[in-house]
């Protein structure tokens, strides 16, 4: 409860608000993208594109421990891991894709939305930096 309630300062609320406008943004990109006018595919793609880029940065800059107390610090710490590991940054967009469709498809799983975004993170995360002793073990294994 104590670290629930160290998040709530006036950075984390403002990252909560910006996520907000970000989602209306993107509804209502999608709302004109739909209105039959020229160059609709186009538009369509790049807004898909910027919003998928912008999800796997900010779910990846709010994973990181920086979050904490710096913003600006994890944001930029996150778009360069998103932008130098593309397979992490697959993970988290593919994590992500699961939740919309499954809170989609059946709206009572809401609820358990943050678990794939979580578990991929810490996959990712993981992935990065091995456990201390991993490499020890693997190499006294036959044929290593």
């Amino acid at each position: 409860m104590s670290e629930l309630l160290a998040r709530l300062r006036p950075g984390d609320l403002t990252a909560g608000a910006l996520l907000v406008l970000a989602l209306a943004l993107v509804v209502a990109d999608i709302a004109l993208a739909g209105a039959g006018l020229p160059g609709t595919p186009v538009f369509a793609g790049a807004a898909a594109l910027v919003a998928a880029a912008t999800l796997t940065v900010g779910l990846r800059a709010w994973s990181r421990p920086e979050s904490t107390t710096d913003w600006r610090t994890a944001i930029r710490a996150a778009a360069h891991d998103a932008a130098r590991d593309l397979p992490g940054t697959g993970l988290v967009l593919l994590a992500a894709t699961t939740c919309f469709l499954c809170t989609w498809m059946l709206l009572p799983l809401a609820f358990l939305e943050p678990g794939p975004p979580a578990l991929a993170l810490v996959a990712v995360d993981g992935r990065r930096r091995p456990p201390d002793g991993i490499h020890r073990e693997v190499g006294r294994l036959p044929g290593f």
